[in-house]
């Protein structure tokens, strides 16, 4: 059965309140870990007075398993979008795979005898550098390394954050760059999100649909394992190579 999203509380404070407040401290810490080692901030005394300055929140909740167990504590940090100004953000378009075309590749695994694996980027927008110029207070929060020592700091946004009108586009530039300049691999041009290589009836063929940070790899054990390796090296993407019999896959259920 899919998987549900369960909203959590709306601010930090309220979530050191709440009795699950370990569950959502240790998950804030995660994030705040995270974003400090892909540099997505430095902190600045004060932004220049012409700057595009922005604030932002906590966005919390957990993942919840069919049978209601939380299979997930998930807390990110969000930039608010809509106080962003024409100039603080260019294209902001970026494909995804299609639930057709997902159908159509999981037909020709099938087809084709083919394994099947599913990995997910867990701090997707936290590694793509940002080409213009956003400053950003912080939220609530525990902000150790901030030199000014305040509550809710300002910083200088030097990647992509949850939120911001640009982060999908970055993101699925830098995802596209790599599977096909260092993949080798082809986009499709009628699918935006699939790409592929090889001839399928072939040990040299793959897929790989792309859905934000869900990747799935359609393919020989050998690729998915060599993919798979490349995509952790250079996005930190894991999960489950090759899948079992049934697996989930944007919340649906496959066999």
């Amino acid at each position: 059965m899919a998987m549900m999203i369960e909203p959590g509380p709306k601010t930090y404070r309220a979530a050191l309140n709440s009795e699950d407040a370990e569950q959502w401290k240790e998950a804030n810490g995660k994030e705040v870990s995270s974003m400090e080692s892909n540099g997505v901030f430095t902190f600045v005394e004060r932004p220049p007075e012409d700057a595009s300055m922005m604030e932002s929140r906590w966005v919390m909740g957990r993942n919840l398993l069919a049978n209601g167990q939380t299979e997930k504590w998930k807390v990110r940090l969000v930039g608010r979008g809509d106080q962003q100004k024409p100039g603080d953000y260019n294209d902001i378009t970026s494909p995804v795979i299609d639930s057709a075309s997902v159908r159509l590749a999981l037909g020709l695994a099938g087809k084709h005898e083919l394994e099947i694996a599913v990995l997910d980027i867990p701090t997707a927008f936290l590694g793509c550098p940002l080409q213009e110029t956003l400053y950003m207070r912080l939220h609530d929060g525990e902000w150790p390394d901030d030199p000014y020592c305040r509550a809710r700091p300002i910083v200088k946004l030097n990647k992509t954050l949850y939120g911001i009108k640009q982060g999908n586009r970055e993101y699925f530039e830098d995802v596209f760059d790599f599977i096909v300049d260092n993949l080798g691999l082809q986009a499709s041009v009628a699918a935006p999100g699939l790409f592929f290589g090889g001839t399928l009836s072939k040990p040299n063929g793959v897929l790989i649909p792309v859905y934000v940070d869900d990747i799935m790899i359609i393919g020989s054990l050998k690729i998915l394992s060599s993919i798979a390796s490349r995509l952790y090296d250079q996005f930190k993407a894991a999960g489950r190579v090759p899948v079992h019999d049934t697996f989930q896959y944007l919340g649906v259920t496959v066999t």
